[in-house]
């Protein structure tokens, strides 16, 4: 949830997705809305703010799309979902859970780059493997699970360039290699540690013959 709602969801490792075992869906649902529930809209400068507005009206408007498009094609609106009034602005967007969500809506397709918390079902594993490489995202993925065996396959499986395991998306260290994974639209080469000095290092060589001319 802090993933969802870090910097209202403006970032590029936000969480965008989250895909839910169907045997644990309505646990996790209820939690996932006592959470966003405590999510305060306010002043950025203000201590007890969780949440500022969201940085410019294009966004907004991608927001507004997205959880309108998700309700006419049938998912369910939980929590937010709207721009709150009587703000000094109007890019104040409520934290918004949308349960039923579909790989076809633009909200499972595309990001959001907004506070927004739409939820799939799966079955299995192969299916969740599935649902979250059916994306030209490939930054960042989180995987929850009491099971290391589970935790290494979705390492081997899930097509981003870093797999976090038990912790959010919105996890960033300085040294750790970071870039998107190969086949996506989510950059290329890697920054973090000796890789941002390589990635802004011009590598040249020369080569001297010093014996005697052929």
């Amino acid at each position: 949830m802090f993933g969802a709602h870090f910097v209202s969801g403006q970032c590029c490792v936000a969480t965008e997705r989250l895909l839910v075992h169907r045997s644990v869906h309505d646990e996790l649902v209820d939690l996932v809305v006592e959470r966003a529930e405590g999510v305060t809209l306010g002043n950025p400068l203000d201590d007890t703010t969780l949440m500022g507005p969201l940085n410019n009206e294009a966004v907004a408007t991608r927001m507004d799309a997205h959880v309108a498009e998700a309700r006419a094609q049938g998912a369910r609106g939980l929590h937010g979902g709207q721009r709150e009034a009587d703000r000094c602005t109007n890019l104040y967007y409520e934290l918004t859970v949308i349960d039923d969500v579909t790989p076809a809506m633009d909200v499972f397709r595309n990001e959001t780059f907004g506070p927004v918390v739409p939820i799939t079902c799966f079955d299995t594993d192969d299916e969740a493997f599935a649902l979250a490489n059916d994306s030209d995202l490939g930054l960042q993925a989180s995987v929850f699970t009491s099971s290391l065996a589970r935790a290494y396959r979705a390492v081997d499986e899930l097509r981003t360039g870093t797999v976090l395991v038990n912790e959010g998306t919105a996890f960033w260290e300085q040294h750790p290699p970071f870039g998107g994974a190969s086949r996506t639209g989510t950059g290329w080469g890697r920054i973090g540690g000796k890789y941002t000095i390589l990635d802004m290092t011009d590598l040249r060589t020369a080569i001297i013959d010093t014996g005697p001319p052929a």
